[in-house]
């Protein structure tokens, strides 16, 4: 059998289905980012016995100027086209300059946070509150229906903040939040040091794109003000990664122990992140069976850091369970079943489809705090709603539709919302008011896109020639996006994802513009009237009638429904005027 008549062999095909599945998600919210957008507000609710209820967690969908996104598009094209290596692209190039960008968008983030100094709310006041209490020796949170006691997961949070009280002493929320500036620092750091190891070529255009394009993410840096799990679990979740890269090329111990323990941590400060160590997994399972045939050393290695991840994980799970069962007189305290949050995701909820509106919180007060009854009338709810979605098709794919735009095509990933409600300096007023918010908004809107077309180009045209190593920031994206697809929906948990797709764009980007200028070589070697200068034309010709058709298309009532778009147009155009002239006026 000649090697092209050779079928693939079944790592081949994971690959390609793992890739394609990353490509098909990433060109769906590339075509929703373009025509559409979702943007998180206030909304004035009339209730059954006439009076008004105020809920800032508002979805509104709303269409997007498309236009703008291709223009941006197509000038950003001609300037990677045009440049230059001059001044400018010594400076880029310097090795000073990256971990130059990571300080200065770690010193940016800390000026939000001194700027604004609000106070926590919601679960970050809860858990700051809590790690207070337990470092007073005052166990009252694993009381029978409080705080630790309904969310025991969280002890992991909780215990974070209480090294931080060490530190800072209680309630120095500020000195907390300058803390995040210094993970999100660093976060951006490993992102540099990860492309670096993914993609050869031009590795310091490609370390200064990271970084740049780190520093221009507003909403992350907005999440230092956010007092929870989510940037320390980042920075070490991304230092599992880096080590992980790094064992493929040196296999130091110290990077199998650096690595376990790096997830561990993540795991256990933000559950969440276990999505990020089973991708690991999966691709160093993926590699194993892939270069098999390479050597029993590197399969064993590679088995062996599985092992390490493994072993970590479990030792952070059982760490926080022993420390709860050792508060509580030995008595295993369980909280509410995960399986609660499936069912929420599966509900709507005045925010948007699938997003919180207190069931999990609800079933377990209705059943008296018992896991098992508890356990069972939330397996009873999803059975309840999967048998009545064949029943009702086009409902079912429009709640699915309107959740995951709500949560993955809203650029501002909830930064605006972590911020409102909250005591402190004003600083940050001028953003969350007015004109401030208007400027916000369409700048991380027209980001959005932009970062969104870099990937799918990564997607497109590193298909053939990616590597095994590269599919764990592609996976990690898959396995976040499928996951909640089921879970409960929000910009919070989105957040955990967008920034693995920031080195994804810059490499897009790289091949995009190698692909550009090898086009441009051609067309000047072949000249104006040769083949290939038609052959040029003629693919040009077929790219605008496409681009033209979609936009033709994007009018339709079923493209709308697809995308979720429109559903609140008029009432957001209003909205964002009287924002802009009055602080307080909310639609109904």
């Amino acid at each position: 059998m000649s090697g092209a008549d050779k079928k693939p062999g079944l790592s081949e095909l994971a690959d390609r289905a793992i890739w394609l599945l990353f490509a098909v998600i990433v060109g769906y919210l590339l075509l929703a980012s373009i025509f559409s957008t979702c943007y998180l507000g206030g909304y004035r609710y009339p209730t059954a016995d006439a009076s008004v209820e105020v809920n800032i967690e508002h979805t509104f969908y709303i269409r997007d100027h498309f236009l703008q996104h291709i223009v941006v598009f197509l000038l950003f094209s001609l300037c990677l086209l045009c440049i230059k290596a001059g001044r400018i692209g010594r400076v880029i190039r310097s090795r000073y300059f990256a971990p130059a960008v990571c300080i200065v968008s770690g010193v940016l983030a800390a000026a939000f946070v001194l700027a604004g100094q609000y106070y926590p709310k919601y679960d970050q006041m809860h858990v700051i509150e809590a790690a207070a209490r337990l470092n007073r020796h005052v166990y009252s949170d694993f009381d029978r229906g409080e705080y630790l006691f309904v969310f025991p997961f969280q002890t992991g949070t909780v215990t974070y903040f209480r090294l931080l009280t060490y530190v800072f002493g209680e309630n120095h929320y500020v000195a907390f939040q300058l803390v995040n500036c210094l993970w999100i620092a660093m976060a951006y750091w490993l992102f540099v040091k990860i492309a670096r190891i993914l993609w050869g070529g031009d590795r310091q255009a490609c370390e200064a794109g990271t970084a740049l394009a780190g520093l221009l993410f507003a909403p992350y840096l907005l999440y230092a003000t956010f007092l929870y799990g989510t940037v320390v679990g980042m920075a070490f979740a991304l230092l599992s990664f880096y080590m992980m890269l790094c064992c493929e090329r040196d296999a130091r111990w110290w990077q199998f122990f650096l690595c376990g323990l790096s997830m561990g941590i993540a795991t256990v400060v933000k559950s969440n992140y276990m999505i990020f160590m089973i991708a690991q997994i999966l691709c160093l399972l993926l590699r194993a069976w892939t270069d098999r045939r390479d050597g029993m050393r590197r399969t064993v290695r590679r088995l062996a850091l599985i092992l390490a991840l493994l072993a970590f994980f479990a030792a952070g799970r059982w760490s926080v369970d022993a420390y709860v069962r050792a508060v509580n007189q030995g008595n295993e305290v369980k909280g509410i079943p995960m399986a609660a949050w499936v069912a929420m995701g599966l509900q709507d909820g005045k925010a948007a489809p699938g997003w919180y509106n207190g069931y999990n919180n609800g079933v377990f007060i209705e059943n008296d705090f018992d896991y098992d009854r508890t356990s069972d009338a939330v397996t009873a709810e999803i059975e309840r709603i999967v048998r009545g979605y064949p029943e009702d098709l086009r409902t079912s794919v429009s709640f699915f539709v309107k959740k995951i735009s709500s949560q993955w095509n809203n650029p501002t990933f909830q930064s605006l919302w972590i911020l409102e409600e909250r005591e402190g300096r004003g600083g940050l007023d001028w953003l969350l008011h007015g004109k401030g918010r208007y400027a916000y908004t369409f700048w991380v809107n027209l980001m959005h896109t932009w970062m969104l077309a870099g990937v799918f180009l990564y997607a497109v045209l590193r298909r053939r020639k990616h590597s095994v190593s590269e599919l764990l920031l592609p996976l990690t994206f898959v396995g976040g996006f499928v996951f909640h697809i089921f879970w409960e929906a929000e910009g919070l948990y989105a957040i955990l994802y967008i920034p693995l797709l920031l080195p994804m764009c810059i490499c897009g980007y790289g091949e995009w513009r190698s692909w550009l200028l090898a086009r441009r070589v051609e067309l000047v070697e072949a000249g104006k009237g040769s083949a290939a200068a038609r052959r040029m034309e003629r693919e040009l010709m077929i790219g605008a009638a496409v681009v033209a058709a979609v936009c033709v298309l994007s009018y339709t009532d079923p493209f709308a429904k697809l995308i979720a778009r429109n559903e609140n147009t008029g009432v957001f155009d209003v909205y964002t005027q009287e924002t802009v002239d009055e602080k307080d006026a909310l639609p109904e």
